[in-house]
């Protein structure tokens, strides 16, 4: 069964989702996922991350970056906190 992680970019930086749950629509793209932060803030994810079953667990690189695609696949040592971060600037409201 393949494993996931769920990020929120915010004010440039990354968040790992806890709780995650589907908002009940369609779409299984990141954004139609909802999680809580470590402190209880409630966010819609920008990137979801399948996480391989034997990670290699290199450095991250620009290719973590600026990785494109519905579902990116992690084995670098950030565990999917890097991996697409160079799309998405968001501020909150």
């Amino acid at each position: 069964m393949a494993k996931y992680r769920y990020f929120a970019d915010l004010d440039g930086e990354t968040t790992q989702l806890l709780r995650v749950r589907h908002d009940g629509g369609v779409s299984t793209k990141a954004q139609s996922f909802i999680g809580f932060t470590e402190d209880g803030r409630e966010l819609r994810a920008t990137r979801m991350i399948e996480m391989k079953r034997l990670p290699s667990r290199h450095a991250c690189d620009a290719r973590c970056q600026n990785a494109t695609g519905r579902i990116m696949k992690c084995e670098c040592a950030c565990g999917g906190r890097n991996h697409g971060r160079g799309q998405f600037i968001a501020t909150a409201a």
